[in-house]
């Protein structure tokens, strides 16, 4: 079944498991994972929708899942009245709940589910539609900041256990897998019984644990919130196994703004965290890369509180960036930033956007110039017959045949690892 994956890694991970789901397996048609994350997120997963929908074929239906669907982890019941537009043709579609576990299946699905169990690894249901395995071990979350939708869509903060992860852990590299994405809705809470309690969170424990007791070669940890920057976490990112790629929900570097977004840090500490990860000498030699999530025109920044955000970026080589305008929602969902007074106009927050990305392209570049030369690790994503292929490095560089020199004797093939040289910067990113 084709399908189109909208939003963050936790989205991906529920589509691969919903494209290996006996409900599925069966059935012919599209299928999407929505996102919620901002007006202009939920307008473009609705229009490719009905894109869709009007191409779709007598038999066919079109599947629906993701954060888009959900309201406290379960389908809401107010969807055709949300996506009001989709409603006349509720006869081809079929929601979904995010999560195929809280999905019930027939009594024939079920059979077929524990066959697939049975079947292990030689069954096709197995098989990666991404060449890195994006794992979530945590979701929801308890901060209520005022300008997110999660608690609302995903519920309270929850986690999996980590005999659980660990399992998944063994399997992916029993089949041949290289590289762990951990992600969740805050991430670094995990352990926690509240995402609040982040001095309460066993995150540290649980990276150590994979590292000790699994053999994978990459782990690759998603976006964390700054105040779970404990010395000891910061202190992983030196081991060569994992990923030289750091990215931060930073949202502002502005203090007053981050009070009125209910964050748990103020700038001062943003700079703080950055440091120490500016300053990490891995094991391995690599330059680390950093990346941030970043909130332009939030109600009330200035001209001033905008500079202290735009100054990170600059004075930390932040290159990764996830910089979107402020977004206060409308019909059914609101955030309580949306009604905060002092709302920045629209074509100034785009701009400061605009502003941001530009900073984070030239830091990329600096970041590219630094590892010209470098001996780097690259995991091949896609690769052709005639010698084209795509691939990202340990630091998130981006690779291809123009950029990349493989060692004689490495093979390229998607999924492998392959050593060799870094030429110079390409004009692409890496899938997230």
């Amino acid at each position: 079944m084709e399908y189109k994956v909208f939003g963050c890694k936790t989205n991906k991970y529920f589509a691969e498991k919903w494209l290996a789901h006996p409900h599925l397996e069966d059935k012919v048609g599209y299928f999407i994972a929505s996102c919620v994350v901002t007006d202009r997120a939920k307008a473009k997963w609705v229009k490719h929708a009905l894109k869709k929908l009007k191409t779709l074929k007598e038999g066919e239906k079109l599947y629906l899942s993701g954060c888009g669907n959900i309201r406290d982890g379960v389908v809401d019941p107010k969807f055709y009245e949300i996506y009001h537009e989709l409603k006349n043709f509720q006869d081809k579609i079929e929601v979904l709940p995010e999560d195929p576990s809280d999905f019930a299946m027939s009594e024939e699905e079920k059979k077929k589910m524990m066959q697939t169990k049975l079947r292990s690894l030689r069954s096709k249901n197995l098989k990666q539609i991404f060449t890195r395995k994006y794992m979530v071990v945590q979701t929801g979350c308890d901060n209520f900041c005022t300008f997110c939708l999660t608690v609302q869509a995903r519920g309270r903060h929850k986690f999996r256990p980590i005999d659980e992860i660990l399992d998944e852990i063994h399997t992916f590299v029993r089949g041949g897998g290289k590289e762990i994405v951990l992600t969740g809705i805050n991430l670094g809470a995990w352990g926690a019984e509240s995402s609040n309690d982040f001095q309460d969170s066993q995150f540290v424990h649980l990276i150590k644990t994979i590292l000790e007791e699994t053999e994978i070669e990459r782990v690759r940890i998603s976006s964390l919130g700054v105040e779970f920057f404990s010395d000891e976490l910061i202190d992983l990112f030196k081991n060569e196994r994992i990923i030289a790629y750091v990215h931060l929900s930073i949202q502002s570097g502005s203090t007053p703004i981050l009070a009125k977004m209910n964050r748990h840090y103020d700038g001062k500490k943003v700079r703080e965290v950055l440091g120490k990860l500016r300053n990490l000498n891995r094991e391995d030699g690599v330059i680390l890369n950093i990346g941030a999530d970043i909130i332009a025109g939030f109600p009330g920044e200035t001209d001033e509180n905008f500079a202290d955000t735009l100054a990170l970026i600059d004075d930390f080589g932040i290159t990764q960036l996830h910089a979107f305008p402020f977004s206060g929602h409308v019909d059914h969902y609101s955030v309580p930033a949306g009604v905060f007074p002092n709302q920045v106009p629209n074509h100034i927050a785009q701009q400061r956007t605009k502003t941001l990305l530009e900073h984070g392209q030239i830091e990329k570049r600096k970041l590219a110039e630094k590892s010209v030369g470098k001996i780097l690790k690259v995991l091949i994503e896609k690769a052709d017959a005639t010698g084209k292929f795509f691939g990202s490095t340990e630091n998130y560089l981006a690779c291809n045949e123009t950029n990349f020199k493989p060692l004689p004797d490495q093979k390229i093939a998607r999924g492998k690892i392959v050593l060799g040289k870094y030429l110079k910067m390409i004009d692409t990113s890496v899938e997230d």
